[in-house]
């Protein structure tokens, strides 16, 4: 008797009935793993974007600096549409580590060429340090440098970017004596 309510169920089912019910039943299959795919794909470039923005690996060589100890100066600046990463390690009196990491808009790999700047004290009876700037990596910078007393200073400086344009950051830094 039941294989007969089968049979008979079968029967009363209409073949267009069969195929909607196929068709929504793959429609929403395909639906399914594409949103789970999606998820996957936004995971995947959210946990990149979060290594990439903790430093990496860590390794110096990489790219990634790995500075900024606890009397670090760290700050970010846009110019040209580039942000620059600034490090001024230790931001006090004494030998003190610049690092400057440059990320182009939308992570293009348009590289900064150059850099030089300036390290200029806010009494105007000391001596601007002139800055020139190696190369450490992929648009990577830094400059090692003393500096003679506390107070505000301006650090500016300028990136040459291999498309021939020039990006001006400025900021001021205080140093602890």
């Amino acid at each position: 008797m039941a294989a007969e309510s089968r049979g008979a169920t079968k029967a009363t089912e209409s073949p267009s009935a069969t195929k909607v019910a196929k068709s929504q039943g793959s429609t929403n299959d395909a639906r399914m793993s594409g949103m789970i795919l999606q998820r996957r794909i936004v995971l995947a470039v959210v946990a990149v974007l979060l290594f990439a923005a903790c430093g990496g690996s860590g390794d110096e060589k990489s790219g990634s600096s790995g500075h900024g100890g606890k009397d670090a100066f760290v700050t970010s600046l846009v110019a040209e549409d580039v942000i620059a990463n600034v490090t001024v390690d230790p931001a006090r009196v004494g030998d003190v580590e610049l690092h400057v990491e440059f990320t182009p808009p939308g992570g293009s790999l348009q590289q900064v060429t150059s850099v030089v700047g300036n390290l200029i004290p806010a009494d105007r009876s000391l001596s601007t340090i002139i800055l020139w700037f190696e190369k450490d990596g992929s648009n990577h910078f830094h400059y090692d440098l003393s500096v003679p007393t506390p107070g505000e200073w301006t650090l500016d400086f300028d990136a040459a970017l291999d498309d021939g344009t020039t990006a001006l950051y400025t900021t001021p830094v205080t140093f602890a004596p």
